[in-house]
């Protein structure tokens, strides 16, 4: 167990306590022991505790003011009664109080044990979600440029930093009161239509940038280059807004832009899963070594280093939980994350990259045999730069930890592609990612790119 949460037993019955503490001691919990209210507020003034198991009558005090105290102290912590008699008044009682349940003496230990696990379970789940809405929220903050969310009404339901400056309005202003068409000239509104977050239908295919003029609070009208993009498995958009007013946009800023807008795409992932964390850079510094070993001419490489660096960006639609599992998954369950390949192509493939990179994502996974996925492509099927992140892919992940395994260590990744050359991966990719980590064979795997 990663993380040792805290218990607390009140129960002036020693016999109770030893027992309970020695079970949850035993399953890694950190687990305190008081006879009085009074010891037990002390201990909690002190310490946070995520349950408490509190007797019904306390010689100093009657447990269910010991529970409202500690509830004052800790709102989320979770508490429950001990109680001999399982009469009408005190399961109203601890109702009234705001316990999240009871226990009737004599107690069945694993039974408390089975519901205390269940309900840490829930708290982590809880608390990896809201880290999780934290990251999300950090990077939407530090992206650099002004970002709005905008729901399927046009309304503006977040709002960055930059996204203030550029209108001069305040989050609280703008979030969820004002619509992003608000800030559209009157000249400029027909010309948007054509846009799926100005007729709010979220389905229909429309560009996915363009230019217009912005007009802000201090009834300033600036040239704004826009981007759109569709947020998975929602009817929400995602727009980003470029002030170009007073200089035109050379082909470096743009790129610059766009190498801004796919760091971004890529945190966003590891911060849904951070198991993987760094993962994407791994494997695209990995594959952009091969493919200069090579020799790729410099566009087919610049397409691989974007492609790799975003080629898991559909897995912002696979459940935390099921990326976070730690055993093996069913079927139903592995399906839904093989789908991260054809998601990541649905994300990707209206934006004008210069490069096929919808399509490096959508085939990362497919092997020469056929056995691959989601379209069993064999052979010449497959894009060359997709053999290689597909190669590149299979040495970073099995050098990694993950979830449901320790790292298997470079060794055996290099073992996995040598007896699986011309049979699941190409002969040419695995023979100048042999020869790189040949050059390379004292440097760790991070700083094989130096």
């Amino acid at each position: 167990m990663n993380q040792k949460e805290n218990i607390l037993i009140v129960d002036d019955n020693e016999d109770i306590r030893k027992s309970l503490k020695l079970i949850f001691n035993k399953k890694g919990y950190k687990t305190d022991t008081a006879e009085t209210a009074q010891k037990a507020l002390k201990k909690a003034d002190n310490k946070y505790f995520n349950i408490s198991l509190i007797e019904f009558k306390l010689p100093d005090m009657e447990g269910t003011i010991l529970l409202s105290k500690l509830k004052e102290l800790y709102p989320k912590m979770t508490c429950f009664i001990i109680t001999s008699y399982a009469f009408l008044q005190n399961v109203r009682m601890a109702a009234r109080i705001n316990a999240d349940g009871y226990f009737i003496k004599p107690l069945i230990p694993e039974n408390v044990l089975y519901r205390f696990e269940e309900i840490l379970k829930e708290q982590r789940i809880e608390k990896e979600l809201k880290e999780s809405e934290e990251k999300y929220r950090a990077l939407f903050e530090n992206t650099g440029t002004a970002t709005m969310i905008i729901e399927e009404d046009r309304t503006i339901s977040m709002v960055n930093t930059q996204g203030e400056k550029l209108s001069g309005y305040s989050k609280d202003e703008i979030e969820n009161k004002m619509k992003w068409t608000d800030f559209v000239i009157p000249d400029d509104m027909e010309k948007m239509k054509k846009y799926h977050i100005f007729r709010g239908k979220a389905g229909e295919k429309s560009p996915t940038e363009c230019e217009f003029s912005f007009i802000d609070r201090k009834g300033n009208v600036k040239d704004i280059f826009l981007k759109i993009g569709m947020i998975p498995n929602t009817k929400k958009s995602i727009i980003s807004l470029m002030d170009i007013t007073k200089h035109k946009i050379s082909e470096e800023k743009l790129k610059k832009t766009m190498d801004a807008a796919i760091d971004t795409m890529s945190k966003i992932v590891e911060a849904k899963d951070p198991y993987t964390a760094g993962h994407q850079r791994n494997v695209s510094q990995i594959a952009t070594f091969i493919a200069r070993e090579m020799k790729l001419p410099q566009d087919k490489i610049e397409g691989i280093k974007i492609a790799s660096l975003i080629h898991d960006i559909g897995k912002i639609s696979v459940p935390t939980e099921l990326l976070n599992k730690s055993i093996t998954l069913s079927d139903i369950e592995f399906s839904l994350i093989k789908d991260h390949s054809q998601i990541g192509y649905d994300i990707l493939k209206s934006i004008d990259f210069s490069y096929p990179v919808a399509q490096i994502v959508l085939q990362h996974h497919e092997r020469l045999d056929g056995s691959g996925y989601p379209n069993n492509l064999k052979g010449d099927e497959i894009l060359l730069e997709a053999k290689i992140i597909g190669v590149a892919d299979v040495v970073e992940a099995m050098s990694s930890h993950r979830p449901y395994r320790p790292a298997l260590g470079i060794d055996a990744a290099l073992e996995e592609i040598s007896k699986n050359k011309a049979i699941l991966y190409d002969s040419k990719v695995v023979d100048a990612c042999l020869k790189i980590f040949k050059k390379k064979v004292n440097l760790k795997l991070n700083s094989i790119i130096a």
